[in-house]
């Protein structure tokens, strides 16, 4: 007898602010996983900077984001230019004082055959993944050394342990943000700055079904199954363990990638 699908989970208010008086800096805000990160953080209390290069859609998570916590800032950057990221950094540094945490959460929709792909769709997705987290990384790390303290998560995917043959770009800038995770988590946790990263499995969303439809016409059979746990995961699964490395929680773990796919991965 096949295993009855599980539901989704509901959040309920956080009882404490836990990120009362600090700084968050999401980037990616503008799609489901980044949107739901940032409403974790705003209800624990953090002043939440919101960006993408999107300001219109920004402003629509902003203005739906929970009225009790903390507040947002939407602050357009192009994470494909080093001043505009520079630049963004200066300014919540000068206007709040120190910046806390920092969220790494792009993506770029690049999927198909292998032989299809050009040199352009792999440069686009290293821009967006892989050189983008460097460059955010590079701007905040300074004022995190100076201020003593500081947490970083990067938003990677299951394709960095387990790659589809849809989706390989997206897959190798995984594998190099996770390596980049560790090495950096190793600079500079004498430093009291944690990094660690977030791999999440099958989310409900277009762009699990893009990465599905694109593996069929292969002829993979990968993203076709729910994970053992028997059901796609939802945003608020992968807010939730940003939450918690964000924190003073996690204060002895640094340097992982934490694995939320709901037992998807088949690896130790």
């Amino acid at each position: 007898m096949p295993a009855k699908k599980q539901p989704a989970p509901s959040r309920e208010a956080r009882p404490s602010l836990e990120f009362e008086g600090k700084t968050a800096w999401v980037i990616g805000a503008a799609g489901a996983l980044g949107s739901a990160i940032a409403a974790a953080l705003v209800e624990a209390g953090a002043q939440v900077v919101l960006s993408s290069r999107r300001r219109a859609a920004l402003r629509t998570v902003a203005d739906g984001l929970p009225k009790r916590g903390g507040a947002a800032q939407v602050l357009p950057v192009d994470i494909a230019s080093d001043q505009s990221v520079a630049r963004a950094a200066r300014g919540i540094r000068r206007r709040y004082g120190r910046i806390d945490v920092l969220v790494n959460c792009t993506a770029a929709p690049v999927f198909g055959d292998f032989l299809k792909l050009g040199d352009l769709d792999w440069e686009t997705v290293l821009q967006a993944k892989l050189l983008g987290y460097v460059r955010t990384m590079r701007a905040v790390l300074p004022y995190m050394i100076e201020q003593g303290a500081g947490s970083i998560v990067n938003i990677t995917g299951r394709g960095g342990r387990q790659p589809t043959p849809a989706h390989l770009p997206g897959c190798c800038a995984n594998i190099a943000v996770n390596a980049l995770t560790k090495g950096l988590a190793d600079r500079y946790a004498a430093n009291n700055i944690r990094i660690n990263a977030v791999a999440p499995g099958p989310i409900e969303s277009e762009r699990h079904h893009e990465i599905a439809r694109n593996n069929t016409a292969l002829k993979s059979p990968a993203s076709a199954k729910l994970p053992p746990i028997g059901r796609l995961g939802a945003p608020v699964d992968i807010a939730e363990a940003v939450l918690f490395l964000a924190s003073n929680r996690s204060s002895f773990i640094t340097g992982i990638t934490l694995q939320v796919d709901g037992g998807g991965t088949a690896a130790i």
